[in-house]
Formats: structure tokens, C-alpha cells, sequence
């Protein structure tokens, strides 16, 4: 007998099947198997029936369609493992579409852990496809291809560059420009604080005077300020209120997808991307459970076994076990992230894993433990008037009494302007208990000069808190989102700093974009509801395409074919010229006018077109002599250069441009017919050669028509 079972990744492939043994034939997918073309009608998403025609787009993936198909064929049973969210569906939808199983008959199993007890549970209740979610898939997908197929060159026509449009990633680029442009235009507003000084037995400790303003308000007058500082040895302070009270602080639960990215990216200093590799080796190699999940809670048996792993190591455990409830639009019904076996201290196979994993295993532990107890002191101090104004002054201080959960972990500090640097500050203060009526001697007052900031730029770690807290994407997207918008050069750090900075391409984009609707912080969420609709059957696919199509289409067609587009400057042409961008030299910009039969591509002055190339610098036309005659016209051409030294003739009544063939007229400079060389048609290169469409690598697979659009 021989079983075959069909995973997402090789290397989780070569685990399984060595727990597995004999009798079993596992092969990865690498991925989706297929996804739809990249060139042609058939890779747009259109209605009226938004069909949607796979092909196996690369050779690599023509030879692992052909191996589990071989596989198959030799298989008494197949066993579909892919991984259990929605992708990992999508996924297995198209290994049935390619081995002809059809998905009510398919053996689909699913496991939060790839260990030997976890998968050989899951073989023994193998259900079918769960079509809905594969239908939530696809139609992901598709909106995904209208935005960006649709879009795309629309936007780079917009900014006279190559720009690419995505329904998630353009709301997350909006969130970097403005904070960008708040930091550019935020003015500080100077303000003052009055701080008493006071002696106590632990060290001194201080208070702070209440000025009285409003939230939001800042008091602004200096010379009061400094005058009360001075005189706050003077004045008569009196215990108005006082207070020592315990108070507890709980454990954060176990890590989320976005809570082990957020933490991650601040206590290991590495990219969310670097996060989302080291969960995905350490996933595969059976060290923690499935790390795409949007559940803070436990599994039983992952509660049980890490309330005896405390107990082993002499940790206290927590009486009741610890609960904690989901957010309102959690997707995936997971548990959450947590090691598979937690009395294991180590795992991982370089720095970054094993980093990750200690911090995995010490949050899945700590939430099972008691509160840290701090004892919180408090006191207010009454100095009566000053100036027509109270001197009232308050001091608050916190002492760790019982470390509970702290004695294993240590949540990683906020931002310089979270949460953190307050809590530190507080702690730090040493207030000693006091009652009411008492008479504390101030030794000193200090006036504090200081500058409101401007917000702080996003780091990885607060955009993923942002894109959460708008609900832009998920959490198994976050990493992908902030790796497009490093790629696209729409954001970049300076330095070893964790800062973001939106570029200037990435301002055009996100200013070019905003007649749509997906650029906003609401439509991602919108759309995100509708997918869980349809994954609970609530909404028919082609309906939420349907919409999303008019209202894109919608904006398009209020849209200039090409803003940049403007009469020809040459002298004698009646043409329009429109800015485009270098491909083999992203940054550089030259201008395309539509009379390409009268003169050349023009150079780019500033973002204004400028000279036909050939008649600037190098490229400069040899006067002394004249080319030969036009045989269009008879009329003597001009000798040109290219800016690469490249000779050639232009008529100087404007009939055409020849390539120079040893000093006589030699071929023309040609454009092709449209429907070659590219969309609407292309022009020989410089060099002679014709400009081709992006080629893809291997043999494309047959296009299939199967779809859940259908």
C-alpha cells in the first residue's frame, strides 16, 4: 500500500515523511502550483463573468505539476496538507484541479503542528475542500489582478514613471505619506513644567505641579514657571491626599501574527519579513505551532502542557487557566502561536529562529502565570496660592513586589514616546508613604523648558499596530505589504535606524491614487468583511467583484488619458508628447511624441520636455557637413549621434529618421504595427532591435478555464 501526501513546502515534506516512515510519498507544492497570466486578454478579471484562467507559469512549477502526478498515479490514497488558512485551500483546490480530483472526494487534512501526534490525528478525519474558502480565496486574488492590472498603468502615465497600484499595500503607503508630510509641516509649541524635589528615605523623590490646563493644552507662560520653580523651597506643602494601594499587571496572552511581529521587530531588531521566515522554519520543523493566526488562546492540550512545564521548572502557575477573547474580526480559527513541546529550551537553525522561538516559548509560558504586584504610592501636595494660581503638586511612584509572570519574561520596551519611557519613569520615583496632613520640606524646584514633538515616524513595528488598528490587510499580509513597498521604492530606512521615510516616488503614487476608493483606511476592511462573508456563504463572489469593478471603473474613466501629455515643443510638429520613464535606468525620464515619423525621442529638462536626442551635447548635429539626400524628398538630411554614439540621418523637412549604413542612408527608423512589440505598438531601439514584452522563464502550462467563477 502506498499514501501520498501533499504539503506547501519541501522542507516540511522531508520532516513529515521521516515521521511518517515506510509506506509514504510526501511531495511540496512549493507554493501555488498555478496562477493567472501575465499577458493577453485572459490576465484581466472583466465581467460580465470575471473569469479567471490559471496556467503553471514557470518551468520550475511545470516539473512539480508533472511529479505529483506521477505520484498520484502510483498512490492508493491522497492525502492534500497544505497549510490550514485560506491560501492553503486555494492551494489545494488547484492540486485537485491538476490531478482531476474532484474537491468533495479529495482527502483534505489540516494541523496546527507538524508533529508526529498532531498529523496522525489530522490523517484519521480527512474532510473534503472547504469550497467557500477557496471561493474567499479566489476572489482575493481577482481583486487583487483588477487593481493592479487595471490601475497600474493609468498611475505611471499620472507620474511619468513606472508605478504599480495594489488594493492593500496603497492604504499602507497613504498611513507612511502622512506621517511623512505631519513630521514636514509640524511646528513645536514650547511649554513648562514645574518639578518640587523632596528628600525620603529610599532616595529623593518628586512631584509635579498641576497647572490646570486642558487636554491637549500646554502652559506656555515662562516667566510664571520660573518663578514658582524658585520658590518652591518656600512654600508651605501639605499632604492634601495619599494613597498605597497594590496593584496587579496580567500577562500579555501568547503571541498573534501581528503581536509576534510587533514584539518581535522591537526585541530582536530584524524585519517583520525576517520574523515571518524564521516562524515559517521553525513551523515546519515541528518546533511551534502554525504561526499565521489571529487567536490569542490556547488549545487545551497546549494550555495543559505548558502549566506542567512551569511546574517542572519551579515556576508558579496561575490557579484558573488563563482565557483571552478575540477580536471581532479574527479570521482564522487557530490557536495561537506557541512551542509544540515547551519543556524544549532551544530550537532553530540559526540566531534569528533561535531568538524567536525563546521568545515564542517564554510569552506561551508567562500567560499562564500569576500578575506582577506592584505596591503604588501616591500623593497630592496643597502650597496654597501663588500668583492668583493653586501650587498644587502630585507625585505618584510603583514598586515590584511580586514579579509573577516577570520573573520569565519581559515584554520589549515601547517607542521613546510609548508607554515604556512613562511606566519607567513612575517606577522610578521613590514616593514614600505619607497621610494626610503631613508636612513635607521641598529642597529645590526645577523648571523644565520643553517642545512639543511632531509624531514619531512609523518603524515596522507601529505600522503593522496601524494597519491592524484600520484593519488594512491581515495579519499573514503585513510582512508581504511592507516588503512591496520596500521593493517598489515607495519606502525606505536611512541607516541602521527602524524609522520609515515615504520617498518621493512613493508621495506621487499615493497622491495619484487617491480618487480611488482602495487607497482609503476603510476599503480594505469593507473588502475583508465581504471575503469572511463569502467564506460563510453569505455572499456570492461575483458579487463583490461585480461592485469593486464599477466603482474602479468608475474612477478611471473621470481620468485623463495621461496627464503628462502636452504639445509637441519641436518646431514644425503637430504631435503630443507624453513623459515616460528609462526602464534600464529607473529614475531617468525621456518624452514620447506621437509623430514618431518627424524626429526622435525627446530628452527630459526638469520634468518638461526638452530637445530631440541628437541635438544636445554629444548628440549635437555636424553642421559642416550635410548627410545625404532624403529619399522621401530629395532634400539634404543632417548627421546625428545618439547619446551612444550611434550615427544617423535626419530629413530636415521632417519625412523620417535612417540609421547611418558607413555614411549613406541605411534602415529606417521603423515603427511596428500595433499588436507587435508591445500594447498600441513599438519603436526599434536605438541599436536596431525591437522592443519585446516581458518574457516568462520555461514553458507555459496549458491555460485552464476551471474556476469557482464560473
Amino acid at each position: 500500500m502506498s499514501n501520498l501526501l501533499i504539503v506547501e513546502s519541501p522542507k516540511k515534506a522531508q520532516h513529515i515523511r521521516h515521521i511518517l516512515g515506510d509506506g509514504w510519498n510526501v511531495k511540496a507544492t512549493l507554493g501555488h502550483i498555478r496562477d493567472l497570466p501575465l499577458t493577453g486578454e485572459a490576465a484581466y478579471i472583466r465581467p460580465p463573468d470575471f473569469a479567471m484562467r490559471y496556467e503553471i507559469l514557470d518551468a520550475k512549477h511545470q516539473e512539480i505539476v508533472s511529479g505529483l502526478r506521477a505520484a498520484a498515479s502510483s498512490a492508493d490514497t491522497i492525502f492534500i496538507a497544505t497549510d490550514p488558512d485560506r491560501e492553503g485551500e486555494g492551494i489545494a483546490w488547484h492540486v485537485c484541479q491538476v490531478l482531476k480530483i474532484h474537491p468533495k472526494e479529495a482527502k483534505r487534512v489540516s494541523y496546527q503542528e507538524v508533529t508526529e501526534s498532531a498529523i496522525r490525528k489530522a490523517l484519521t478525519k480527512p474532510r473534503s475542500v472547504n469550497m467557500r474558502l477557496v471561493a474567499a480565496q479566489e476572489a482575493r486574488r481577482a481583486l487583487d489582478r483588477m487593481v493592479g492590472w487595471e490601475v497600474s498603468p493609468i498611475l505611471s502615465r499620472a507620474i511619468g514613471a513606472k508605478a504599480s497600484a495594489g488594493r492593500v499595500q496603497s492604504p499602507a503607503l497613504r498611513l507612511i505619506v502622512e506621517r511623512e508630510r505631519a513630521i514636514r509641516t509640524f511646528k513645536p509649541t514650547p511649554f513648562y513644567q514645574v518639578i518640587a524635589h523632596l528628600p525620603g528615605e529610599k532616595g529623593n523623590w518628586r512631584a509635579t505641579w498641576q497647572d490646570g490646563t486642558k487636554e491637549g493644552e500646554y502652559f506656555q507662560d515662562r516667566g510664571f514657571a520660573q518663578a514658582l520653580a524658585d520658590a518652591i523651597p518656600t512654600l508651605p506643602l501639605v499632604v492634601s491626599k495619599a494613597e498605597s494601594k497594590p496593584t496587579r499587571k496580567s500577562p500579555s496572552p501568547p503571541f498573534t501574527t501581528s503581536s509576534m511581529q510587533m514584539d518581535g521587530a522591537r526585541a530582536l531588531k530584524i524585519g517583520v519579513d525576517d520574523i515571518m521566515k524564521a516562524a515559517q522554519a521553525l513551523f515546519e520543523a515541528g518546533a511551534i505551532t502554525y504561526h499565521r493566526t489571529d487567536s490569542p488562546n490556547l488549545s487545551e492540550e497546549g494550555e495543559t502542557m505548558l502549566r506542567s512545564t512551569l511546574q517542572k521548572i519551579g515556576l508558579p502557575v496561575v490557579e484558573t487557566p488563563r482565557r483571552w477573547k478575540a477580536k471581532g474580526d479574527a479570521q482564522e480559527a487557530h490557536e495561537a502561536i506557541r512551542p509544540t513541546k515547551s519543556d524544549r529550551e532551544n530550537a532553530g537553525e540559526d540566531r534569528n529562529q533561535q531568538a524567536l522561538y525563546d521568545l515564542i516559548r517564554k510569552r506561551a509560558l508567562a500567560s499562564q502565570m500569576p500578575d506582577a504586584i506592584y505596591q503604588q504610592t501616591s500623593c497630592t501636595l496643597d502650597g496654597g496660592q501663588f500668583r492668583e494660581r493653586a501650587a498644587t503638586f502630585r507625585a505618584v511612584g510603583s514598586v515590584l513586589t511580586d514579579p509573577g509572570w516577570q520573573a520569565l519574561y519581559r515584554e520589549s520596551e515601547e517607542d521613546a514616546e510609548g508607554d515604556g519611557e512613562k511606566s519607567e519613569k513612575v517606577a522610578a520615583n521613590p514616593v514614600p508613604k505619607l497621610t494626610v496632613g503631613d508636612k513635607p520640606k521641598a529642597e529645590s524646584g526645577e523648571m523644565l523648558a520643553k517642545k512639543t514633538k511632531a509624531p514619531p515616524r512609523y518603524t515596522e513595528s507601529t505600522l503593522i499596530k496601524a494597519l491592524e488598528d484600520h484593519g488594512v490587510g491581515r495579519p499573514s499580509t503585513y510582512a508581504s505589504i511592507i516588503k512591496v513597498l520596500y521593493a517598489r521604492d515607495y519606502m525606505k530606512r536611512r541607516g541602521k535606524a527602524p524609522a520609515l521615510y515615504a520617498t518621493p516616488h512613493g508621495e506621487s503614487v499615493s497622491d495619484a491614487l487617491l480618487p480611488f476608493d482602495f487607497s482609503g483606511l476603510d476599503y480594505t476592511r469593507a473588502i475583508e468583511d465581504s471575503l469572511d462573508a463569502i467564506t460563510q456563504g453569505q455572499m456570492p463572489p461575483r458579487d463583490l467583484l461585480s461592485q469593486s469593478y464599477t466603482d474602479l471603473k468608475k474612477t478611471l474613466d473621470a481620468m485623463p488619458d495621461d496627464p503628462t501629455a502636452q504639445p509637441c515643443p519641436v518646431e514644425g510638429c503637430d504631435g503630443t508628447v507624453t513623459r515616460r520613464e528609462s526602464r534600464k535606468k529607473p529614475g531617468s525620464f525621456f518624452w514620447v511624441c506621437s509623430n514618431r515619423e518627424a524626429h526622435n525621442l525627446l530628452t527630459d529638462n526638469n520634468g518638461n520636455p526638452g530637445e530631440p536626442f541628437g541635438e544636445a551635447g554629444k548628440g549635437q548635429a555636424n553642421t559642416n557637413t550635410d548627410g545625404p539626400a532624403c529619399p522621401k524628398c530629395g532634400h539634404p538630411t543632417g548627421m546625428y549621434q545618439t547619446a551612444k554614439g550611434h550615427g544617423y540621418f535626419r530629413c530636415s523637412q521632417g519625412h523620417g529618421s535612417w540609421w547611418s549604413d558607413n555614411g549613406a542612408i541605411g534602415k529606417a527608423w521603423e515603427t511596428l504595427p500595433a499588436g507587435k512589440g508591445g500594447k498600441g505598438g513599438a519603436a526599434k531601439s536605438r541599436t536596431g532591435s525591437t522592443a519585446k514584452s516581458p518574457k516568462r522563464t520555461g514553458k507555459a502550462g496549458k491555460k485552464s478555464r476551471s474556476t469557482i467563477m464560473d
